[in-house]
């Protein structure tokens, strides 16, 4: 879907996409597709919080749950891991230094 959509867009550089996804099929995605990939740790289905549990939870209950989003999205080598997509833009700063270096994902 990921490539799919690059194309749909006319993207001609897809080294320059991000691929955010809070699962491990996501970030693969992302990977194969040649894109940096970014995985969320607590805003995501892994993390196994509700909104509401996630708005209210102690530091604690956050840190299990963001160990255990970890555990499962360091399987497939996200470039990044945030806690959620509020997260992202400082990412996608660092990315856009990182492609003017001539790196590539």
């Amino acid at each position: 879907m990921a490539l799919k959509n690059v194309i749909e867009l006319g993207v001609t550089d897809v080294r320059a996409c991000v691929k955010v996804d809070d699962a491990l099929p996501g970030i693969e995605e992302g990977h194969n597709a040649g894109m940096w990939t970014v995985g969320l740790l607590l805003s995501g289905n892994e993390a196994g919080l509700t909104l509401e549990e996630y708005q209210y939870a102690d530091a604690q209950t956050l840190q299990v749950a963001r160990e255990r989003a970890q555990a499962k999205l360091q399987q497939a080598k996200p470039h990044y891991l945030i806690d959620t997509v509020a997260d992202l833009p400082a990412v996608l700063a660092q990315i856009e230094q990182r492609l003017l270096a001539g790196e590539r994902p």
